[in-house]
């Protein structure tokens, strides 16, 4: 028999885990993330100019398309566990793709854009972190950081890609056409990743591989007193830090930042998000998680403390990097720290889960941040806030402990956690 592999396979096989990886860097690429939001803002005035549609209705779209993706996050977790990565991805290419189609072609009126962009959002499941997270989750255990990393930082590389090259097709062939082409490109990749690329594992990892150590089911993630702290610190932690960089170009104007120079620190806290990524999973994979985790919360804290004290234009630039890996850094970390403390068993359907929380914080942070600014408060008071906010989740990161997150590395040698440990902060 050969030597037996990161996913309980062998070495053979766990070598084109790598592939599986790449499939699912592609998917990514193509996520909800940077296929529907960042390119919604090329898409709205385009829309709005071409249509007479009242602007402010094409711009409060983008709110309930999010929202519906986020609640069917847990769906798509439990989906997942059932049938597998490789099958949902198959189904789902395609049903992402018609989705953009009948955005592009059918609405006649500003209701009917705003439900089908929902539509689209409901359609992507296969387009969600929550498919893929499963499969670095399930095919690596020492390496598994490095594989979320490199997930996560193609998402990064969308974000890049898909907004300009939206703006080019709008300019050549207009919004609708624009749509479809972004939607069956998008679509398709998915699809012929989950032909060629993706496969699910045909055995859990080896140190998940011990009776009855394969995982928790929600029920008893539920009654984790771990469960409810990873969904408090993740919750908190993307709903400040998105609230502050997707309203940062607004704050930066305030402040008397050129557009140019808002533009410049943007490019910065996109590089930043980018090496966060990259670094976090790197840091994972060595070091105890949520103390690296705490590490990249310390950082963003650094930068709004500096805010405070400083808000120059040279304390911006180093707050930007400092927020962008704090920002880049926090997915990686999630999905991580939730393998650990319970498992594959069910990680898609508590993934999921958790993913719905942090998903409508992220889109509660920038909302709520917005409505601050728009109202005359203070960035000043925003940073506070955000400060208040992130001590305590560093806090709450410091309280976990190895026995909280009992599926590690070493429970290949350890014996087998005793079950108070898996529900309870003691």
């Amino acid at each position: 028999m050969g030597r037996r592999g990161e996913a309980g396979t062998s070495a053979a096989e766990t070598d084109r885990a790598w592939s599986v990886v790449l499939g699912a860097g592609l998917c990514m690429f193509c996520g909800q993330a940077a296929t529907i939001l960042f390119t919604f803002g090329v898409f709205a005035p385009e829309i709005a100019a071409a249509t007479g549609w009242s602007p402010t209705t094409i711009a409060a779209a983008i709110g309930p398309a999010t929202v519906a993706g986020a609640l069917l996050a847990p769906l798509a977790g439990r989906a997942v566990d059932t049938f597998g990565v490789r099958r949902m991805a198959m189904v789902g290419g395609p049903a992402y793709a018609l989705g953009f189609i009948a955005l592009a072609l059918l609405p006649h009126d500003p209701v009917q854009f705003v439900a089908l962009l929902v539509l689209v959002g409901a359609l992507g499941f296969a387009a969600t972190p929550v498919l893929y997270v499963q499969l670095a989750t399930r095919w690596f255990t020492r390496r598994r950081g490095l594989s979320l990393s490199l997930i996560f930082a193609c998402t990064s590389l969308g974000v890049a890609f898909w907004p300009p090259f939206a703006a080019k097709l709008i300019d050549l062939y207009g919004w609708r056409t624009s749509y479809v082409i972004l939607g069956t490109a998008a679509g398709a990749i998915i699809l012929l990743c989950a032909l060629f690329l993706l496969r699910d594992p045909s055995a859990v990892v080896p140190s998940e591989a011990h009776a009855g150590a394969a995982g928790m089911s929600l029920p008893e993630a539920l009654r984790s007193g771990t469960f409810w702290v990873v969904t408090a610190v993740f919750v908190i932690l993307t709903g400040v830090l998105a609230g502050i960089m997707v309203n940062l170009p607004v704050i930066l104007r305030q402040q008397g930042i050129s557009p140019l120079s808002a533009a410049s620190i943007m490019t910065v806290v996109g590089a930043a998000m980018f090496v966060g990524r990259l670094s976090a999973g790197l840091m994972l994979d060595r070091w105890f998680s949520p103390l690296v985790t705490a590490g990249f919360t310390l950082l963003p804290i650094v930068g709004l403390a500096a805010l405070l004290i400083d808000p120059s234009p040279t304390t911006l630039y180093l707050a930007a990097v400092l927020l962008g890996l704090g920002l880049g850094s926090e997915m990686d970390a999630a999905a991580y720290i939730v393998s650990r403390a319970f498992g594959v068993r069910w990680f898609g359907t508590i993934y999921g889960v958790i993913t719905l929380a942090y998903g409508l914080s992220s889109a509660i942070g920038p909302a709520t941040a917005g409505a601050a600014l728009s109202k005359g408060v203070s960035p000043g008071t925003i940073f506070a806030v955000g400060l208040a906010l992130l001590v305590p989740t560093l806090l709450l990161l410091l309280s976990l402990r190895r026995r909280h997150l009992p599926f590690s590395v070493d429970a290949d040698t350890a014996p087998l956690p005793e079950k108070r440990s898996c529900h309870a902060i003691t």
